[in-house]
């Protein structure tokens, strides 16, 4: 394991014990609704200090050691909660559990880390659709939702110039998923990355069950298929493994008129490690 400096969500105040990650990782609002042990966030903190300092977890490293693409990856230092703007975004920006910047041959690579102890992947596409259309003040999420998915996919979100009807491919999809991409390339772009990963660290524990795991490992291999079917590759019917790194893939250049690009010309990666946290 490598030592790495990482900062709270206010990119300002160091972590380096497990402690400070308790204090400083999580905004007050999201440590009261999302810090407990057995939980994605404690688990993500545990596993980042299990040294007693921030170091680089064995599964990541043996990910990216995995593909000749991200080997001899060194990771330098990271933010937790890293927030990254979407287009149409007045609120709901991408929020990233852990935001790392690396060091590969001498380019930049950007990880972003979602961290999952069986929470999902969040409201498919057409629930998130309807709770925003129930918020006030008036709300810009199709606008960015269109952006996700015609940048991504080059597939419409609505399949009527009303936007009432959205596109069949994507309503059950979940939203979290294309935020997460979307989000990650912006966030290398923001960092002048060549690469971006955007690795899902499962962590099994006793609050865990492996149906909703498994729910969450079927949802995220509909959404890659999806993509790759969507950007040119055959390679569409395959299972994303604990322990695989696939890639690279890069996204048709779509230029959508009147907003800022999807910054396609930066290939990513998409892994998935777990720990188990259940002794046997």
């Amino acid at each position: 394991m490598k030592t790495v400096e990482i900062s709270g969500y206010d990119r300002k105040t160091p972590i380096r014990s497990f402690r400070d990650w308790e204090a400083s990782a999580l905004p007050p609002g999201r440590k009261l609704k999302q810090w407990k042990e057995g939980r994605s966030e404690f688990e993500l903190g545990r596993i980042w200090m299990e040294r007693g300092e921030p170091s680089v977890p064995a599964e990541l490293l043996r990910l990216l050691d995995s593909h000749e693409s991200t080997r001899g990856t060194v990771i330098r230092s990271g933010i937790t909660q890293l927030e990254t703007t979407l287009p149409f975004a007045n609120r709901g920006p991408r929020c990233h559990d852990l935001a790392l910047l690396a060091d590969h041959d001498g380019s930049t690579v950007s990880i972003c880390i979602e961290a999952k102890a069986d929470e999902s992947f969040g409201r498919a596409v057409g629930a998130e659709l309807l709770a925003a259309r129930n918020r006030t003040p008036r709300t810009k999420f199709p606008d960015r939702l269109d952006w996700l998915t015609s940048s991504l996919l080059g597939i419409p979100a609505f399949a009527d110039d009303e936007r009432k009807v959205l596109s069949d491919e994507i309503t059950s999809m979940p939203y979290q998923l294309f935020s997460a991409l979307g989000g990650t390339l912006l966030e290398a772009d923001l960092q002048g990355a060549r690469k971006a990963v955007l690795v899902v660290h499962e962590f099994r524990t006793p609050l865990t069950t492996d149906v909703k795991m498994n729910a969450n490992a079927s949802a995220l291999d509909g959404f890659l298929q999806l993509v790759l079917a969507s950007n040119g590759s055959t390679d569409t019917n395959f299972g994303l493994e604990p322990g695989q790194l696939y890639g690279p893939v890069s996204i048709i250049d779509r230029p959508i008129v009147g907003t800022s690009k999807m910054p396609c010309h930066i290939p990513f990666f998409v892994g998935k490690i777990r720990t188990d946290c259940i002794s046997p």
